[in-house]
């Protein structure tokens, strides 16, 4: 070991700040406990997760088969919109049909690569 000897008055001292903090903190967690005992003795216990307001799983299961059997109708129905501007709501197998017989709309000059050779003038 070395000889020297350091100078101790040049280090902040934190002791005193950390005991502050902590005695802040563990004020905070007690007045914390307190608060839920005071609310557990007034408005009684939490209930059991699951068991009290919970929609019990066979509802859940009928109304999932409900939702889906809308949907199902829903994909089929055809309905006019808007006959004047010949707006219309057809199922999407049917547009997808339509589609592909008209064909997509191309440009008549296909893009040509953008290389330098373009870019200088």
């Amino acid at each position: 070991m070395s000889d020297h000897a350091y100078e101790r008055e040049d280090l902040p001292d934190h002791r005193r700040g950390l005991r502050g903090a902590g005695a802040i903190v563990g004020g905070l967690l007690f007045a914390g406990f307190l608060v839920a005992g005071a609310a557990a003795r007034v408005f009684g216990l939490a209930p059991s997760e699951g068991l009290e307001g919970a929609i019990p799983t066979d509802a859940l299961r009928q109304m999932r088969a409900d939702v889906e059997a809308e949907w199902a109708a829903r994909a089929d129905v055809r309905e006019w919109l808007d006959p004047s501007h010949g707006v219309a709501r057809i199922p999407v197998w049917r547009a997808a049909e339509i589609s592909l017989a008209r064909g997509f709309q191309t440009r008549r000059d296909p893009p040509r690569p953008v290389t330098a050779r373009f870019l200088k003038k």
